[in-house]
C-alpha cells in the first residue's frame, strides 16, 4: 500500500499541505529535501487485516545534526499529520516514523580511472535516461536505439559496480521497459516521473562526489593484482588522512607499492646492478635503477632514463620521509603512480 509510490505521492502531498496550513515551514522544508523510505513492519489478522508501516525520513548529515536534539519531537508530529492524511485509509495505517542520517556514499573516482571518466559517466547515465523517456513518450522508436541502449547500459552497469554504486535501472534492455510502461503508466507525464525517481538517488550521488585526479592510472593493472589493492587503499587513505600519523602511512603504503612493482619486473639474470652487488628482494630503488638502465639503453633514451630515474628517487625519498603534511603525501602518491605508468607502459601494459 504505502510502500507503492502512485499510492505514497498523495498522501505526501496532503501531508506537506497540512504542514503549511499549520505554520510547520521547518518542518515541511525537512520532509521535502529528504529521501523517503516506506516499509511494511507489521501485521494484524485481526477485522480483515492490517498491515502496519515504517516512514524513513533519511536527512543529509549536515541537516540532521542541527535536528537531532528535537528529534523525538519531530517525528511525533509529522506522524501525527500522516495519522490525519490516511484516517480513511482502513487496512494499512503508518505506526512508526524514524528520522536518520542519510549514509554518505563516497565514491572513489581513482576505481573507473583508464576506462571513463566521472563526466563521461554522468553524460551515458543522462543518456540511458532520456532514451528510455522519449520511446515510452511517442519519441525515438525502441527498434532503432535499443542496440546502441544496450551496450551503453553494460558499460554503465560495469562502471557502477567499479564505483560499488547499485544500478537502479533493471531494464537491460529497451522491451522490458516497453513491458512495464504500457501495463502500469497510462500517461506519458506517468512514465517520465518513474525514470526521473528511479535514477535521482543516483544522479545526485555521482554529481556531488569530487572527482579525484591525483591517482590516476594509465596502465593496465589485470594482473598486478598486489599493486592495484595497494593502490586503491592508498586511494581511500588519501581521501581519509587529516593527521601526520595517517600521511606518514600513505608514504609507507606507497613505499611498499614501489618495493612490489620491481618485484613484479626486476629479473637478475636480465637486469644486473650498475655496481656489481648483489641486489636484495627488498631493495626497489637498486632494482628499478637495474631495470631502467637496461630497458632504457642507448643515448636515444637517456632523456627517458634521466626522468625514470628522477621519478624513481622523488618517490623514494618521499616514501621514506619522517614527517608528513598532507601535501607530502600527495606528492609522493603521485609519484608512485608516475613511476608504476612509466614502467607499466614499458612492459607493454597500455
Amino acid at each position: 500500500m504505502f510502500d507503492n509510490q502512485d499510492n505514497f505521492r498523495p498522501i505526501l502531498y496532503t501531508v506537506s499541505e497540512i504542514l503549511k496550513a499549520d505554520n510547520l515551514a521547518e518542518l515541511n522544508n525537512l520532509l521535502s529535501s529528504a529521501n523517503l523510505t516506506v516499509e511494511q513492519t507489521g501485521h494484524d489478522n485481526w477485522n480483515g487485516g492490517i498491515d502496519y508501516f515504517t516512514l524513513f525520513v533519511s536527512l543529509e548529515v549536515k541537516v540532521f545534526v542541527k535536528v537531532r536534539d528535537r528529534i523525538q519531537q519531530l517525528e511525533t508530529t509529522l506522524l501525527q499529520k500522516f495519522d490525519i492524511a490516511t484516517r480513511h485509509i482502513d487496512h494499512a495505517q503508518i505506526t512508526s516514523i524514524l528520522i536518520v542520517p542519510k549514509a554518505q556514499q563516497n565514491i572513489d573516482w581513482g576505481k573507473i580511472n583508464g576506462s571513463t571518466t566521472k563526466e563521461t559517466l554522468l553524460k551515458e547515465v543522462e543518456s540511458l535516461k532520456n532514451t528510455m523517456i522519449s520511446v515510452s513518450t511517442g519519441g525515438q522508436r525502441i527498434q532503432e536505439v535499443n542496440d546502441a541502449y544496450k551496450v551503453k547500459f553494460v558499460a554503465v552497469d560495469k562502471a557502477l559496480q567499479k564505483l560499488n554504486c547499485k544500478n537502479p535501472n533493471p531494464y537491460q534492455d529497451l522491451w522490458e521497459w516497453y513491458a512495464k510502461w504500457s501495463t502500469t503508466f497510462s500517461k506519458y507525464h506517468e512514465r517520465r516521473l518513474f525514470i526521473t525517481e528511479m535514477y535521482d538517488t543516483l544522479m545526485r550521488a555521482l554529481t556531488e562526489s569530487p572527482s579525484q585526479n591525483s591517482l590516476n592510472i594509465t596502465v593496465d593493472l589485470s594482473d598486478w593484482e598486489r599493486i592495484e589493492r595497494a593502490i586503491n587503499e592508498i586511494r581511500v587513505r588519501q581521501l581519509d588522512a587529516k593527521t601526520e600519523e595517517q600521511f606518514q602511512v600513505i608514504g609507507l603504503l606507497s613505499r611498499e607499492t614501489i618495493i612490489t612493482l620491481a618485484q613484479a619486473v626486476f629479473n637478475k639474470e636480465k637486469h644486473p646492478s650498475t655496481d656489481g652487488t648483489d641486489i636484495s628482494k627488498t631493495d626497489a630503488k637498486r632494482m628499478l635503477e637495474a631495470y631502467i638502465n637496461v630497458e632504457f639503453a642507448g643515448s636515444s633514451n637517456e632523456t627517458l632514463r634521466r626522468y625514470a630515474k628522477a621519478t624513481l628517487d622523488l618517490a623514494n625519498e618521499l616514501t621514506h620521509k619522517r614527517t608528513a603534511s598532507k601535501k607530502d603525501a600527495s606528492l609522493c602518491a603521485s609519484a608512485t603512480i608516475s613511476i608504476i605508468n612509466l614502467i607499466g607502459t614499458i612492459e607493454g601494459r597500455i
